[in-house]
């Protein structure tokens, strides 16, 4: 069952207007590869974009790491503004070539600390 958003903000609160401010200034993104007919779910934070698996309700933000995986909050910011965003199909839907696939999810996902980013890959 689909959550309204009044049922979303009731039970978020504060989280809930950081997640709908988010949609409301455009910062989720549908990411459509072509021809697999892949889907990625992009959420532009405040530090760099984060990937959104919201079937697995997971996000490669911080916040998520350490407060959600421990259970002191529901959810970040990231996963409830893909759901609002979802909910009244306020998100970008950018169309890439599958050949750029790799290429995007290197970005997205977050590099192992205390290893260097190689940029010349």
């Amino acid at each position: 069952m689909v959550d309204s958003l009044a049922d979303m903000e009731a039970e978020y609160g504060a989280l809930f207007d950081e997640a709908y401010e988010a949609v409301r200034q455009g910062k989720v993104k549908k990411y459509s590869f072509t021809p697999s007919g892949r889907v990625r779910w992009i959420v532009v934070g405040r530090h760099r974009d984060y990937l959104i698996l919201p079937r697995a309700g997971h996000c490669t933000c911080e916040d998520f790491f350490f407060r959600v995986l421990s259970h002191e909050k529901p959810m970040c910011y990231h996963l409830l503004a893909q759901k609002i965003a979802v909910q009244t199909g306020k998100y970008d839907v950018i169309e890439e070539d599958d050949s750029w696939y790799m290429r995007l999810m290197r970005e997205w996902l977050p590099q192992p600390t205390g290893k260097p980013k190689n940029n010349n890959q």
